[in-house]
């Protein structure tokens, strides 16, 4: 039996696309037209649902992309506690502004994690969210918490511990998350339930030295992979299951990826451990 304090965790993926989505726009190729539902992807984010210590459920968003209502009302989504930003780039934070109907439904803000470049940006770009108070009407807007982060501070919310950590998206520094339970004493539990630990790690080239202990003892590792062909910002097929074998998680399911990979396809040919994410996908360990 576990002795963390948190229970029933499960990771959704809420979209495994790229930033043009799949299909991408005036396309008519193989896996544009592919009547697989798992050829079909909405721009990248994933929700982690669990159990607090008091019974509460709570959902933690990594990123919130311009697909979020979509993804949201697929899921059946009434609740988010947190969200954890990866980096500033719009498929990961556009969807932003739908975020207020949570703290309708809800009646209390979100907090928001996120490194400074990244708040930067959210607080320019989503000024009527944060200077609410230069708004000419007083309008309906997401009630948010900031909450600035560095690489390698760890923090703890509801029972889990975050720990950012950098990778990198071509020459930008972005976040990936480490997410272990917490015991009754609030050290790392001896047995992690569900899928934790988990690393969630999306848009990257490269994992840098100082982050390969992130990724070692890991339940299931969420993984950036773009395609076969060389690109300067992601990871192709033969890196990021070079990357996956390497850190030895437990399970791994890409994401983040174009059309150029077919589901089908790809999936029959990945080594044991190693799988193909899709929208909707829940991982919970079992």
């Amino acid at each position: 039996m576990s002795d963390a304090v948190v229970s029933d965790v499960r990771l959704v993926l809420l979209g495994t696309g790229t930033s043009a989505g799949v299909p991408i726009i005036g396309c008519d190729c193989a896996v544009c037209t592919s009547s697989d539902p798992r050829d079909q992807r909405t721009r990248s984010g994933a929700a982690l649902l669990f159990r607090d210590e008091n019974g509460h459920d709570r959902v933690v968003l990594f990123d919130c992309g311009p697909d979020h209502r979509t993804q949201s009302l697929r899921l059946g989504l009434k609740r988010v506690d947190a969200i954890f930003f990866t980096h500033d780039h719009v498929d990961h934070t556009f969807g932003l502004d739908d975020v207020r109907r949570y703290n309708a439904i809800m009646k209390a803000p979100i907090e928001v994690f996120a490194d400074l470049r990244t708040r930067d940006f959210l607080e320019r770009v989503f000024r009527h969210i944060f200077r609410r108070h230069e708004n000419v009407n007083d309008s309906f807007v997401a009630d948010l918490f900031m909450r600035t982060i560095e690489a390698g501070t760890p923090l703890d919310f509801r029972g889990l511990r975050f720990t950012p950590f950098e990778v990198l998206h071509g020459r930008l520094p972005v976040l990936a998350f480490r997410v272990d339970a917490l015991d009754g004493s609030g050290r790392i539990a001896r047995e992690q339930p569900g899928p934790l630990p988990l690393a969630y790690c999306t848009d990257l080239s490269a994992i840098p030295p100082a982050a390969w202990p992130r990724l070692r003892g890991l339940g299931l590792l969420v993984l950036d992979l773009l395609r076969y062909r060389a690109h300067p910002t992601h990871l192709t097929v033969s890196q990021a299951t070079g990357i996956a074998a390497q850190s030895g998680a437990r399970r791994t399911v890409f994401v983040h990826m174009t059309h150029d990979i077919h589901h089908a396809t790809l999936s029959s040919e990945l080594p044991e451990g190693m799988e193909l994410g899709y929208d909707g996908l829940t991982i919970d360990g079992r």
